[in-house]
């Protein structure tokens, strides 16, 4: 019976020290200018496809940036920025992605947003899923781009934001 105390004298301290190092993390990730700063690098993002804009793209990625595309058979592809943007400039048709209740997370100069997405493909929904994007903010004070997931999903895809919004907070929806 005398190791509980000891064992909560040894967990109380660590667990202290964690909320500590967490806190400016969290705390930082409330500021709205710097989540609307990092969410105007997605916007832009987007707007870059649907011109097949690769210059307006390479402005917005961090050198040497990596796409990571999880398929619907499960497979995994990884794309090099140069990879992606030369598909973006020879790319056909009209590109047009969206995004829904981001997660943004912001500390230190990195920042995450998670969303759901849909995308469409001249004017016809072709497939939605996960968008994960990384950015870390260079020298100049600029969110770039350092890295994307997302996943591919083909079926069961919800037909708009709302729907889909409320298919991800259902438990067992499909991920």
């Amino acid at each position: 019976m005398r190791q509980r105390p000891l064992l909560c004298a040894a967990i109380i301290p660590f667990a202290a020290t964690a909320l500590a190092v967490a806190a400016p993390v969290f705390a930082a990730g409330t500021s709205a200018s710097g989540r609307q700063a990092v969410l105007a690098v997605i916007d832009q993002t987007f707007a870059a496809m649907v011109r097949h804009d690769a210059a307006a793209m390479r402005a917005l990625l961090v050198p040497g940036a990596v796409f990571a595309v999880r398929k619907p058979d499960g497979t995994i592809k990884m794309e090099r920025d140069e990879d992606f943007l030369q598909a973006l400039a020879t790319g056909k048709g009209e590109w047009r992605e969206r995004i829904w209740s981001p997660k943004v997370l912001l500390g230190d100069g990195l920042a995450q947003v998670w969303a759901p997405y849909d995308f469409h493909l001249d004017g016809a929904f072709s497939h939605c899923g996960i968008d994960s994007f990384s950015l870390v903010r260079d020298g100049s004070g600029q969110w770039r781009i350092s890295g994307i997931a997302y996943n591919v999903q083909t079926t069961g895809c919800p037909t708009g934001p709302k729907t889909r919004a409320r298919s991800m907070a259902t438990p067992g929806a499909k991920s």
